[in-house]
């Protein structure tokens, strides 16, 4: 891993422009946009006018689970990841992560799910653009996928604070081996997807970095990480009155400090 990357959470009321002005400052030489948000293409222009790379692009998280279900918005869902790769071919950005379930109770795998997946994987290996599925709160689905779609277009997106919330599978193991993506944040393991910096949750990070090591060597290290100022809970609020030059410094300070690790490990 030798660049950088991270998704624009902080300071939700800035101008695109201006997040992306800060986060060039910050030495950070790419960026991951959530695709969900209304001012998606204008984060792309900002993007490329501070001459930031998108290293992927997230999918709208909107009712996930549709996808295994019969119905309308089954099919909705497959539109919208459609409409992803569409969209990663037009603006040059070589991945999209993608969310297979939401939130519980979750639909069990189904032939009519892969079936939309298999529409979606086929326009992905058409347009030459890589489907990086996450690692949530179930894994039944992520195996499915991989037994399913051997494509050398699907892929896996490891999200550490994830696993640190739902530690009953070494994803590393499993799915390393078909890494596409880094979704690098720390949270307390109490329930909570605290998104809060790497060394400032409970994740051993010595130990991750020594298991990334062993898997597919990807290009970037990215951050997805939220600068919290108020809620319920209050133990990652703690960065609450910084101001974001100084959060993003720090943040890629601790980049930084990963990929030493990584180095050494």
């Amino acid at each position: 891993m030798k660049k950088i990357s991270i998704f624009p959470l902080f300071e939700p009321d800035l101008p695109a422009s201006e997040k992306y002005r800060l986060i060039k400052n910050a030495n950070f030489t790419a960026v991951n946009i959530y695709w969900g948000d209304n001012d998606k293409h204008e984060q792309v222009q900002s993007a490329k006018e501070n001459g930031l790379t998108i290293d992927c692009i997230h999918s709208a998280n909107d009712n996930p689970n549709a996808i295994w279900e019969e119905g309308a918005d089954g099919d909705a869902r497959k539109n919208v990841l459609l409409a992803c790769v569409e969209d990663c071919a037009q603006y040059g950005v070589p991945t999209v992560a993608v969310h297979l379930t939401g939130f519980p109770p979750y639909p069990p795998v189904t032939e009519l799910g892969l079936q939309r997946l298999a529409e979606i994987v086929h326009l992905a290996e058409e347009k030459n653009v890589k489907l990086a599925f996450e690692n949530l709160w179930t894994f039944e689905h992520l195996d499915a996928v991989f037994e399913r779609f051997p494509s050398q277009n699907v892929g896996f997106c490891y999200d550490s604070g994830h696993e640190n919330l739902n530690p009953h599978k070494d994803c590393l193991a499993a799915y390393g081996h078909r890494l596409f993506a880094l979704h690098i944040n720390d949270n307390f393991a109490d329930g909570f997807d605290a998104h809060v910096l790497s060394f400032d949750g409970t994740i051993n990070w010595d130990t991750t970095m020594a298991r990334l090591n062993k898997c597919k060597n990807i290009e970037f290290l990215t951050l997805e990480i939220y600068k919290l100022e108020k809620g319920e809970h209050e133990k990652s609020c703690i960065y609450k009155g910084w101001s974001a030059s100084e959060f993003l410094s720090l943040a890629y300070q601790r980049a930084v400090s990963l990929k030493d690790l990584g180095a050494s490990s």
